[in-house]
């Protein structure tokens, strides 16, 4: 911890010092006065270091003020810079001396620490995205390396001294360094130098981690796999260690290289990477579904139509067909719903658009102005809105019915087309076979099932007007029929079963058997760890067999994972969506 602090400022070096010194003078004992004599030594030599004989900010100074790519001007309304610290003393230390030799007023610079109230948190990091904003320079702690967007107007980072975690430096690194970010990002590490060879082994550890993090990022994108830990405290633990020991650079890699290929990782079992390497990057497969729309703004317009015109309910909204945006004031059901969102988004009317380029030039404008949420919804299937009108179209159907429409003119008197959705889940209740589909009659006669797409083709479902007769159909032959539409629906759905059975089965299968490859390896490795530590055989014993409890667990577990996830219910679900009529 004293040379962490060290590494970082000698502020920060002082404050660890005097929380030391206060401690050994509680314990009271004779042999801790040669340790007090040595830190209040220590402490006396780092109080000589003033901002000016501080080397490493005299750097950081040089580095923003001579021409360069960290060259820093605060009259740029478009540029920001964050300065990374793990210590709060020395993001004191900067926060006090940093700005006014870049001549930044107050509003002009800022801290961002956990100690903070959340909310000024939020506002800070607000303020930093917006162009509008005064604010150019932050000084962050780690906090502000976990979960939040700094890459707006902030292309240029600093480690104004250098984690001893992976994990710590792809959060930061990650904060400027993401998707969005529309310049160039430049990230610069300050490192300490010295002549003391043990301090400069230390250093060279520290320079070791930042190759790793580079190197990480040009191969496996994870640097926490090179400790396999995957926990800050834990990595910057085996830091320490290996500075304690002692260890060369050259030994330290040559530790962390061992990680990578034998390391237990549950996550590449998960994955069903762990006896094999990555293969070569492929396209995704994917499926045009079939609709009835050809996107989700003409769905939302039809529905929003329908339940005006159909349901007599009070709907308001207006259209610009050219920008492709709709105005839609909710009602008050819909106002109850939206009480859950952010209050800033629940404006009246709300604007709705698909327009992809229209969102993101809104979402620049927001940034730049004193509020930061756009004035423009993204219109697609997950807003909340739409999955209220479709729960309002549900429910203009009780259970159990469907709409019957009748086309005289593209079916024979008698002729019928059920539309149905099948649907078989695995053990846990998840859908993983849905199929859509037609059961055609003529008379009592079965007369094929026909595919959902072509259905829509062959009536020209969504792409026109339907005519309406204006005649009540008499529904009850066709609810004659639905036994034998049922029974059909099953056998079709049946047929999809075996088939999707066959498939999935060998992929099943070779989960089973690699995972069990992967057990019989662990169990190994548990036994080669156990047969050369030096303890009483009975502890030994003990501590091995609870590790075969545990990992038997843990592959017990996965295992009936992939059973239940896998493996279909017998009995599909069958639901009539719809009846297509000659009458």
């Amino acid at each position: 911890t004293l040379e962490k602090a060290l590494f970082s400022s000698p502020w920060a070096c002082r404050e660890t010092i005097a929380h030391r010194i206060q401690r050994l003078s509680r314990q009271g004992k004779d042999e801790t006065r040669a340790d007090i004599q040595v830190l209040e030594g220590l402490d006396k030599a780092l109080a000589d270091i003033t901002p000016e004989r501080f080397a490493k900010f005299q750097v950081l100074l040089d580095m923003l003020q001579k021409p360069g790519p960290f060259q820093f001007n605060g009259r740029d309304s478009s540029d920001r810079l964050v300065i990374f610290t793990e210590r709060i003393e020395t993001l004191r230390f900067l926060h006090e001396h940093l700005p006014p030799l870049l001549k930044l007023k107050d509003k002009q610079a800022t801290m961002l620490h956990g100690g903070l109230p959340d909310t000024d948190q939020q506002g800070i990091v607000e303020d930093f995205g917006r162009q509008e904003s005064p604010l150019r320079l932050l000084l962050a702690s780690d906090v502000a390396s976990e979960g939040i967007n700094l890459h707006y107007l902030c292309h240029r980072m600093i480690h104004f001294d250098i984690p001893w975690s992976l994990m710590v430096f792809q959060q930061r690194n990650g904060r400027i360094d993401r998707y969005g970010q529309e310049r160039e990002p430049h990230i610069s590490y300050l490192t300490t130098e010295s002549v003391n060879p043990t301090i400069k082994g230390d250093t060279r550890i520290l320079e070791l981690l930042i190759a790793k993090d580079q190197e990480a990022v040009r191969s496996i994108g994870d640097p926490s796999a090179f400790m396999g830990v995957y926990d800050e405290t834990e990595e910057a633990r085996l830091t320490a260690q290996a500075m304690e020991e002692g260890l060369s650079p050259e030994a330290f890699e040559a530790r962390l290289a061992e990680n990578l290929p034998d390391e237990f990782d549950p996550l590449a079992i998960l994955l069903g990477l762990a006896d094999e390497p990555l293969p070569q990057a492929q396209e995704p497969p994917t499926a045009n579904m079939p609709t009835l729309f050809p996107d989700d703004h003409d769905f939302f317009l039809a529905g929003l139509r329908a339940l005006r015109q159909q349901s007599g309910l009070d709907v308001h909204f207006e259209v610009q067909s050219e920008s492709r945006i709709i105005e839609f004031t909710p009602p008050p059901d819909l106002e109850i719903r939206l009480r859950t969102l952010p209050r800033e988004v629940r404006s009246s009317p709300m604007i709705f658009t698909d327009n992809r380029r229209a969102i993101q030039e809104d979402i620049a404008r927001a940034r730049a102005e004193e509020t930061a949420w756009p004035r423009l919804h993204f219109l697609w299937g997950q807003h909340p809105v739409l999955s209220w009108l479709e729960d309002k179209l549900l429910a203009r159907f009780s259970r159990h019915e469907a709409p019957v429409l009748a086309l005289p003119g593209k079916l024979k008197p008698g002729e019928h087309v059920f539309i149905v959705s099948g649907l078989i889940p695995n053990r846990k209740g998840h859908p993983l076979i849905q199929h859509w589909f037609g059961i055609h009659l003529l008379g009592n006669g079965f007369e094929g099932h026909v595919e959902f797409e072509d259905i829509v083709d062959r009536f020209g479902l969504g792409s026109g007007v339907l005519a309406n007769p204006g005649r009540a159909v008499d529904v009850a032959p066709l609810a004659k029929l639905l036994p034998d539409v049922v029974f059909k629906a099953r056998e079709i759905m049946t047929k999809q079963r075996a088939a999707f059975e066959t498939r999935i089965q060998p992929q099943l299968k070779d989960q089973l058997a690699r995972l069990d490859e992967l057990r019989r390896r662990h169990d190994c490795q548990i036994q080669l760890y156990f047969e050369g530590m030096k303890l009483p055989e009975h502890r030994i014993r003990d501590r091995r067999e609870s590790k075969y409890r545990e990992v038997q667990q843990l592959f017990e577990e996965y295992r009936d994972w992939i059973r239940n996830t896998m493996t279909t219910e017998d009995k599909p679900y069958i639901k009539i969506c719809a009846v297509l009529t000659g009458v």
